[in-house]
């Protein structure tokens, strides 16, 4: 397969050109898309969407510079102000943005509250909006993302918890919400989730299951450069091994790797 999409990572560039928040909880590596298609390009990725990452607040300049040299391959998705402007989001979306992230672990520029004060405006222009959750607090939050209007995605499987079982409350919300269709999950960053670590295994049940509920709605994700967890991952780390333990079906396979990307993130 040779038209992988990468719905999740970051790139991070010179802080002299490019400032960090002062209350961000890490200093990244400088990281390009370079660097992305060196380490990735051999599994077959030929698209890309780049995730602003909280150390750069709202000012979404790193990740979009380098959607520029992207092209028709690459989406993005950025941070927002609760004051942005209309114009603002008119020129991102020309760039090839498609969505807004609210992160409710690492903190975020909007949140979840607020998403009704823009929601109007992104849903004008075809916008999602993505969130990470703590691991088992989806049903906490699931009603005021419905509330917005957007359609939704979940990083990290949803982030469940792996001792509870399929039938714990994050299971059942994530089937309430991948039943409305407005739903996307990002089977992304296993190494987040997991708690038996590498590689995995404990999540294929949590998989498999998302994959039954809606085939169609389901997307990967790298999360490189692995902040907080590189030096927990093996060294010859595969990011697409887990997935061909875990699913038997090819075409599910190319779905969640490519098609349902394409559809996502408006390729075509």
């Amino acid at each position: 397969m040779n038209d992988i999409c990468d719905s999740h990572f970051h790139v991070f560039g010179d802080p002299e050109h490019y400032p960090m928040v002062a209350t961000r909880g890490y200093n990244p590596p400088l990281l390009s898309i370079a660097d992305h298609e060196a380490r990735f390009g051999a599994y077959g990725v030929g698209r890309r969407v780049l995730i602003q990452p909280s150390c750069y607040g709202a000012d979404n300049r790193c990740q979009l510079d380098a959607l520029a040299t992207l092209g028709k391959n690459g989406r993005a998705v950025v941070a927002v102000a609760p004051d942005v402007s209309d114009s603002e989001l008119k020129r991102m979306h020309a760039l090839g943005v498609r969505g807004i992230r609210v992160n409710a672990v690492g903190g975020s520029t909007l949140s979840i509250a607020q998403l009704n004060t823009v929601a109007p405006r992104l849903a004008s222009l075809g916008w999602h909006v993505q969130t990470y959750v703590p691991i088992g607090t989806l049903p906490d939050v699931a009603d005021a993302l419905l509330a917005t209007g957007l359609p939704i995605v979940l990083d990290h499987f949803g982030s469940p918890d792996t001792r509870l079982g399929l039938d714990q409350p994050a299971m059942q919300t994530l089937a309430h919400l991948l039943a409305t269709g407005r739903c996307w999950v990002k089977l992304s960053a296993a190494f987040r989730i997991s708690r038996a670590g590498a590689p995995f295994t404990d999540l294929q049940p949590y998989a498999r299951a998302l994959m039954q509920m809606r085939s169609d709605r389901l997307v990967w994700g790298s999360d490189w450069p692995y902040i907080h967890f590189i030096d927990k991952l093996p060294a010859d780390f595969d990011p697409l091994e887990f997935f061909a333990g875990t699913f038997s079906d090819a075409a599910e396979i190319k779905a969640l790797l490519s098609d349902n990307a394409r559809v996502l993130y408006q390729f075509d």
